[in-house]
């Protein structure tokens, strides 16, 4: 169940990344961090350091082309 809470600025910017990367990826951002009993995702974003929270580009091993966090 979603904690009725404000967002911290940390958890804003990495829900801002999301959605930039991808648009719609910024709703489901913000449910997982409003579900941190169940996902831990505020947790991570605050441990985190601010300046590791930005959208990227990368390759995997399989040559496939993806964005991610961090």
């Amino acid at each position: 169940m979603q904690e009725p809470r404000e967002l911290t600025p940390k958890e804003q910017k990495a829900i801002d990344e999301f959605e930039a990367a991808r648009p719609g990826l910024g709703a489901i951002a913000e449910t997982n961090i409003l579900n941190n009993n169940i996902t831990g995702w505020a947790d991570i974003i605050a441990d985190t350091p601010e300046n590791e929270l930005v959208a990227g580009e990368g390759f995997s091993s399989n040559s496939f082309m993806y964005r991610r966090l961090g």
